[in-house]
């Protein structure tokens, strides 16, 4: 009689899903690959634009090192009238060499002896200055840079506005 009872209640048993319980199913299914789907595509576009900004602010910062370098071994500043080029004597380790810095207002980079610093694929400068601050003959320069400049990631733009502040090595004559 157990027996019998034991095999009723097998034979009544589902041995499978219902409709209703397969697309439940499914569904939660798909909708946790959706949002995680969705989670990825924004991790990988922020990275993109992660990695577009560092490489804008490594030629930014490239670039501003290697005026820093040279305008710290220079001598005899004369600033254009209008603040967009520097001209200067800067000793390369054997003599001194005539420098000019001249910012290109039309392919908007700035150039060093007539050859663009700046990768313009990555980055456009929209202004670049310098400026001279002289306290006296027995004071040292203060050679100041502006840089105003702008990138375009994925529609987006992105401002850079940097002001550094270099001085020169070479004391004045006391």
């Amino acid at each position: 009689m157990m027996l019998n009872f034991i095999c009723k209640f097998l034979k009544r048993t589902k041995k499978g899903f219902t409709l209703v319980e397969v697309l439940v199913a499914v569904g939660l299914f798909l909708m946790i690959i959706i949002t995680i789907s969705h989670i990825y595509i924004t991790v990988l576009r922020s990275e993109q634009v992660a990695y577009a900004l560092l490489n804008s602010e490594n030629n930014i910062r490239d670039n501003l090192e290697l005026i820093a370098r040279t305008v710290r071994m220079g001598k005899d500043f004369v600033l254009d009238g209008d603040k967009k080029g520097l001209t200067f004597l800067y000793f390369s380790g054997k003599n001194w060499e005539k420098t000019y810095y001249r910012f290109d207002e039309s392919n908007h980079n700035l150039n060093k002896n007539g050859l663009p610093l700046f990768d313009d694929s990555v980055l456009k400068i929209e202004d670049f200055q310098f400026s001279v601050k002289d306290k006296g003959a027995h004071s040292q320069k203060i050679i100041i840079v502006y840089l105003n400049a702008f990138t375009v990631v994925k529609k987006m733009e992105y401002r850079f506005n940097i002001e550094t502040a270099i001085t020169p090595r070479l004391l004045p004559n006391i």
